[in-house]
């Protein structure tokens, strides 16, 4: 595998950065719109006024609870719920031992190849890109791919997962917005880990690798607790966040930075803001409970002071999420996840190419190589045309991370030397060549690797065959997929908790 890491920020930078970080909690504090967060900064010393709900934090406070955190925690995603690599690797960028994709980003929109035009997804779009999860053997866990616009909003979120648990064997999360969801989740979580391993039985021993699995990855449930810069925990994360505490899930507190919008136009303000909320939130968490796994996610962007649009593949965002991470990592000893999923091109081209691949590339340099695939416009939509795209080029650039083996069998002198040259026999006929060159070769279903035939080259044709190759693609591997069978008794578990949160939540 390939080794080491592009340093972002020196040690005396993180130094600077946590100085100043702490300088912001103790003078500015937070907003925190959660009495019970405040409750706790107040018995244990800090100072708060509950009406105005703003905190200010004591820094022997925050070094004592952060440093109880050092190392407690390793798995490595992005912002998504598989883990790719269970503990950062020493001095190097965390880069996944299989090939791995990033599926399912519960999109508002759908990108419709050859329309060419955005759509609310059908509950029809919803099962077939989870089947297409399914088909795809990079894809680990299939998360909630869009909003579904032919659900109810109130329950749009538990008929999501219902359709997760019964068309995929590998379910990944839904997102919630209403803390009211969050036992119901709960719920879906022990059935989920059922699927991820069948015949668990009931010991205790296998009732203590279930616990340990939903406390620390669980299925269903993944919510990102996002700040809003600058400097606040807004009332939607403090409700889920304070019902979900009750079933020790993980607390992952997820900032995103907007250069010279929400925060200072410099990365290095963007990254003092973005530390001090995280700081201050897991703070103020593990004084109620230190034994909840705590992680983090930054997703920076920049704004175009041409249009205003927040803009993600830029160099000055992907080096602030760089510095976050390797803040963290180095300083704090914590894991901070990247999400290089967000770039700005609005249909597959030669902009979404270019921006996917340098955001992932630069991470993969400087962080960690999520590889995600689908998305288009800022995280807004998903595409399955441009998920085969990805699919291909992801592969390529995981294989670029594996590096080259040296051993005796791929050194193969004897067969150089046996081969001379090449006069009586070519390597392409050696039973070496066919042992190797599938581990060996980037295999694409999508790009044009023919010789060159009669012209003209017109980039427009061109990129359309690209385009026509994914789309049909996607169709082919959702055409060999069939619903998973699932028993009567899981389907009857299912339907109740799925009726008993339509009950409550439609109430």
């Amino acid at each position: 595998m390939v080794k080491g890491l592009i340093r972002v920020i020196d040690d005396d930078g993180m130094e600077r950065v946590h100085a100043a970080a702490l300088q912001v909690l103790e003078r500015t504090g937070l907003l925190i719109r959660g009495e019970f967060l405040l409750q706790a900064l107040a018995d244990a010393g800090c100072r708060v006024d509950f009406k105005k709900q703003r905190a200010w934090f004591r820094p022997d406070i925050v070094e004592r609870q952060i440093g109880a955190q050092k190392g407690r925690y390793g798995l490595v995603r992005s912002s998504l719920w598989y883990p790719f690599c269970d503990r950062i690797p020493e001095g190097d960028a965390a880069l996944p031992e299989d090939y791995t994709v990033d599926y399912g980003f519960t999109t508002p929109s759908m990108y419709d190849y050859p329309a060419g035009v955005y759509r609310i997804p059908t509950a029809r779009d919803q099962r077939e890109m989870i089947l297409l999860g399914n088909a795809i053997p990079a894809v680990k866990a299939v998360c909630a791919p869009f909003v579904c616009g032919d659900f109810d909003p109130r329950i749009e979120t538990m008929e999501t997962a219902r359709m997760l648990l019964l068309n995929t064997d590998k379910p990944g999360w839904v997102g919630t917005g209403d803390a009211r969801e969050v036992k119901f989740l709960a719920e879906l979580a022990s059935l989920a880990v059922d699927v991820w391993e069948p015949g668990l039985g009931a010991s205790a021993e296998i009732a203590m690798k279930k616990k340990k699995m939903l406390e620390s990855r669980p299925p269903m449930f993944a919510h990102a607790y996002c700040t809003t810069s600058p400097l606040k925990l807004d009332t939607h994360a403090c409700s889920v966040l304070r019902e979900a505490l009750a079933h020790r899930f993980p607390v992952n507190f997820a900032p995103m930075p907007i250069l010279g919008g929400t925060t200072p136009m410099t990365p290095a303000g963007s990254i003092v803001v973005a530390t001090a909320e995280i700081l201050g939130c897991i703070t103020a968490v593990s004084l109620i409970d230190p034994q909840l796994y705590f992680y983090a996610t930054t997703i920076s962007g920049e704004t175009d002071m041409r249009t205003t649009q927040v803009c993600y593949s830029t160099p000055a965002a992907i080096l602030t999420d760089a510095a976050l991470h390797q803040l963290f990592r180095f300083r704090y000893g914590m894991v901070l996840n990247v999400e290089p999923a967000y770039v700005e091109a609005k249909c597959p081209g030669i902009q979404a190419a270019f921006m996917k691949t340098y955001r992932q590339m630069a991470f993969a340099s400087m962080v960690s190589a999520p590889h995600p695939i689908g998305l288009l416009d800022n995280g807004s939509a998903f595409s399955p045309a441009q998920a085969m795209i990805d699919l291909d080029a992801n592969r390529a650039m995981f294989k670029l991370g594996q590096g080259i083996t040296i051993d005796d069998e791929t050194l193969c002198v004897d067969l150089i030397n046996r081969l001379e040259f090449c006069q009586n026999e070519a390597y392409l006929q050696t039973d070496h060549t066919l042992r190797h060159f599938r581990e060996v070769m980037w295999d694409t279903h999508v790009f044009d690797r023919a010789y060159r035939g009669q012209g003209p080259y017109l980039p427009a044709e061109a990129d359309a065959r690209v385009l026509e190759a994914a789309d049909k693609e996607w169709r082919r591997l959702v055409a060999t997929q069939t619903p998973p069978q699932r028993d009567a008794h899981f389907r009857a578990e299912l339907d109740r908790i799925v009726d008993n949160a339509r009950r409550e939540l439609m109430a």
